[in-house]
């Protein structure tokens, strides 16, 4: 049943514990009573306010975690990103090296692959919205010789919505091959959902001093044991350090048999809030870690959903890295970890390993409310929705949830064709815009606004603090049936 675990933030909500009750029928935190459909409708009774409880306007509506108020490219220009080319006019990358707000709109479907450099968003105030990627939708991948994540964040107020990264393995020794890496101080303010992300050959997403962000709904799995020269024995889905004030919920780590991620804070007092993910892999070395060398850790770890695997090393849901003696505090909250805790009635410091039990918190540590469910709920929620679904999952993501719900498969060693390679992408037809603000005709003409004028992009019709052309892309994305 429905969960609001940061007790906090719950009139933010507009949800009380009495509501809560009157909607699921039995004392909230119960894994058990109610159907799953009566679950997630109480999970989702409410939608969200659009200003967040500090005034800002949240990114859009199912944006959640430190990284909602993250402004993207709000009322700047369109950039159509016609061909799938790395590099030139109408390509992506020609939209993220502009300057100034703006939004990047797909008619295209396909994979660019990057055979020269990666993506790297140097000005801020973008938004990729890949839901408006017509076919298969939109998936980046890596040449064998470049060697750096696929896209770079280096600044502040970066959207990046229903993308899939395929870096794969690389020829030449390298550092950081990846999907997506956060770099710098400036990094902040960044909402990451719904990206799908497998393949790379140390950790396939990470962050160094980047903080405030967000990464929800995402699917980061078989990150490769061999990725090139260099990357022996990893398989390391997400790794984020030296920042701090981060938020990973309702999203799936598969296949990597350690850095589910790996969180090591540096800001003081920043918080990590883990929520509602879903950990499977046939091995597991470490599940979710955190490491106290430039900081003591703060975080929260809550509803989340572990698969038992052949224990390597430490296969509870939670181990702490004592790197420095600073410490950590951790909140625990009806998590779901075979074999060690698999009954909402246990004590809930049991995904941790005995000698570490020390390090737990009994209260939550502040940070921005994340709509919960019980563990079971989130499994569900998670499998049938993370990743990038716009305009529909490719053939890795159904491969990698089939093979969670079969608790089958085994950890990839180097070549993506091992388990099918990349998938063939349709280009697609993309949808009539006739004054090319980004919006389809036939929404501006259901809508009342005017498919022959481009400024009504920019306005807010319904006055919600969204523009007209970012309730379109709402809807693009699954948010609303506007």
């Amino acid at each position: 049943m429905t969960v609001i675990y940061h007790s906090r933030d719950v009139r933010a909500f507009g949800f009380t514990i009495a509501r809560c009750l009157i909607l699921a029928g039995l004392v909230c935190g119960s894994w058990v009573g109610l159907s799953r459909q009566a679950l997630a409708q109480a999970a989702l009774a409410e939608p969200l306010s659009p200003k967040l409880p500090d005034g800002r306007q949240r990114a859009f509506p199912t944006a959640e975690g430190f990284g909602a108020g993250s402004l993207g490219g709000r009322g700047g220009k369109v950039i159509y990103v016609v061909n799938t080319d790395e590099s030139g006019q109408g390509s992506l990358r020609a939209c993220i090296e502009a300057s100034g707000p703006r939004i990047c709109i797909f008619r295209t479907g396909g994979t660019i692959v990057l055979r020269e450099r990666s993506l790297v968003v140097r000005h801020p105030f973008l938004t990729i919205a890949g839901e408006t990627a017509p076919g298969g939708g939109i998936a980046i991948r890596n040449g064998e010789t470049q060697t750096r994540p696929s896209i770079e964040i280096v600044t502040n107020d970066v959207i990046i919505r229903h993308i899939r990264l395929r870096p794969g393995p690389h020829a030449v020794k390298a550092c950081c091959s990846g999907g997506l890496g956060m770099y710098s101080s400036s990094a902040k303010d960044i909402m990451l959902d719904h990206i799908s992300a497998s393949w790379g050959s140390d950790e396939t997403i990470d962050s160094e001093d980047a903080s405030n962000f967000t990464w929800q709904w995402g699917i980061t799995s078989e990150p490769l044991l061999r990725g090139g020269p260099g990357k022996d024995k990893r398989a390391r889905n997400m790794l984020f350090t030296k920042g701090g004030n981060v938020s990973v919920h309702h999203s799936l780590f598969a296949f990597g048999q350690f850095r589910n991620p790996l969180i090591k804070m540096k800001i003081p007092g920043a918080v990590a809030d883990v929520v509602n993910n879903v950990f499977f892999s046939p091995k597991w070395q470490y599940v979710l870690s955190f490491g106290d060398e430039w900081a003591r850790i703060q975080a929260n770890v809550v509803g989340n959903y572990k698969i038992a695997g052949e224990k390597l090393r430490n296969d509870h849901l939670v181990h702490l890295f004592e790197e420095s003696g600073r410490g950590h505090a951790i909140y625990l909250k009806d998590n779901y970890d075979e074999p060690y805790r698999t009954g909402a009635s246990e004590d809930d410091t049991l995904v941790l390993a005995e000698k570490q039990r020390r390090f737990v918190s009994v209260s939550a540590f502040d940070a921005p409310a994340i709509r919960a469910s019980a563990p079971e709920i989130a499994y569900e929620d998670v499998l049938a929705g993370a990743g990038a679904t716009k305009p529909r999952r490719d053939a890795v993501d159904r491969r990698i949830t089939e093979a969670v719900r079969n608790r089958s498969g085994r950890l990839l060693v180097n070549d993506p064709q091992d388990v099918g390679g990349w998938p063939q992408l349709d280009a697609g037809v993309p949808y009539p815009d006739s004054d090319m603000d980004g919006i389809s005709d036939d929404w501006e003409v259901e809508s009342g606004t005017d498919p022959a004028d481009a400024s009504d992009g920019r306005q807010d019709l319904d006055g919600d603090g969204w523009t007209n052309l970012e309730a379109f892309l709402h809807f693009m994305a699954g948010d609303t049936a506007d």
